[in-house]
C-alpha cells in the first residue's frame, strides 16, 4: 500500500478531552512498560511528546503517537533521538505516562512530515467519489447506496487501542446515534459509516466483533466497512488528507471525519478527533433540513 505520511497536528489536537489527569488510579486502569524513541514535542504543550514506541505485547503494535505525561516535568529535558522507558497507564477514556527514564541510547527519527496538500482534496460542495466496501456482514456496500440521506464517515483501525483516538471515534458514533434517535429534528433517514483503513488486517468479522464492544448492533443505521483493496484506501486518503502507512515497521496515521449531504456532496471535514457529538448532530440535522428545502 502506498504510504501517506504522518502529520502530528492532524493526529491529535492536544487531547482536549483528557487534559485533566485522574486524581487516583482506578481498578480499571491498565499499566504497560514501554520503550521508545523520542521524535518531537507536540506543539507548545509541555505534557505532550511524540514517541516511536516498540510493540506493547497484548495491547498495541509498534506505532508513532503522542503521549501525555502526568507530570510535564518528566518530558522537560527530553530531546529527539533519546531512547526512553516509561509506564503507560490506560483506562476507558484517557491515558497518561509516568516514570520516564532516559536509557542513554540514541534511536532513529522515523517521523515523516506531510507533503503540501495537492489539488485532489475535496472541499465543501464537492461531490464525494463513490467507493465500494464490505460491511460487517460481508455484504457489498457502495457509498452511493446512501444517496438521499445525510452520511457521517470516520476512518479508524481496530488495532488502535489508545482511548483518545480510534476508540474515541467509535464511542462518539455510538453516542451520536443515541442523540439522533432522541432529537425530534433529526432526519428520518441517515447513515453512520465507520471505515477501516487497515486493509491488510481488518476483515468484516473483525470489524463486527470490535464494533460490538462499542454498542454496534444489527439493525442500527451504522455500518462498519472494510476492504482488502489498498488502492481504495489510497484514493479516499488522497481526497480527505487521511494519512496511514508503515515506515520502518512503525504505524503512522491521523484521523478524519466527514459529513456528506444527501446529494453526495461534502458538507464538512473534521481534521482530528476533537469534534463533539452535539457538533456532529447539528451537521446531520442541518444536512437533512437542506435536503427537504431543495
Amino acid at each position: 500500500m502506498k504510504f501517506f505520511p504522518f502529520l502530528p497536528t492532524f493526529l491529535v489536537a492536544l487531547l482536549l478531552a483528557s487534559c485533566s489527569p485522574p486524581e487516583t488510579e482506578k481498578s480499571s486502569v491498565q499499566t504497560f512498560p514501554v520503550r521508545g524513541v523520542v521524535q518531537q514535542r507536540m506543539g507548545d504543550d509541555p505534557a505532550m511528546m511524540i514517541i516511536d514506541h516498540e510493540e506493547i505485547p497484548g495491547f498495541m503494535p509498534r506505532m508513532i503517537m503522542p503521549f501525555r505525561a502526568l507530570d510535564p516535568a518528566e518530558f522537560a529535558t527530553l530531546e529527539p533521538g533519546m531512547v526512553v522507558i516509561f509506564d503507560y497507564h490506560v483506562e476507558e477514556h484517557e491515558s497518561w505516562v509516568t516514570g520516564v527514564k532516559v536509557t542513554g541510547e540514541k534511536g532513529a527519527i522515523t517521523l515523516e512530515e506531510e507533503p503540501a496538500p495537492g489539488d485532489e482534496l475535496v472541499s465543501a460542495g464537492d461531490e464525494f467519489p463513490d467507493f465500494t466496501f464490505q460491511d460487517e456482514n460481508g455484504k457489498t456496500v457502495k457509498l452511493s447506496d446512501f444517496r438521499g440521506m445525510p452520511v457521517a464517515i470516520t476512518f479508524v483501525f481496530s488495532r488502535c487501542p489508545v482511548p483518545e483516538y480510534c476508540p474515541r471515534m467509535m464511542s462518539q458514533f455510538s453516542s451520536l446515534i443515541a442523540a439522533l434517535a432522541a432529537d425530534p429534528k433529526a432526519p428520518k433517514s441517515y447513515r453512520i459509516l465507520t471505515i477501516s483503513f487497515d486493509h491488510e488486517f481488518d476483515s468484516p468479522e473483525i470489524m463486527k466483533s470490535w464494533g460490538a464492544a462499542f454498542g454496534h448492533r444489527e439493525g442500527m443505521p451504522w455500518s462498519l466497512l472494510s476492504t482488502t483493496e489498498g488502492e481504495v484506501i489510497d484514493r479516499i486518503a488522497s481526497r480527505v488528507g487521511l494519512r496511514y502507512g508503515v515506515v520502518n515497521g512503525t504505524i503512522q496515521h491521523n484521523l478524519r471525519t466527514l459529513v456528506l449531504n444527501p446529494d453526495g456532496t461534502m458538507r464538512r471535514l473534521f481534521l482530528d478527533e476533537n469534534w463533539t457529538v452535539p457538533e456532529m448532530l447539528g451537521e446531520i440535522v442541518a444536512a437533512g433540513a437542506s435536503s427537504q428545502e431543495s
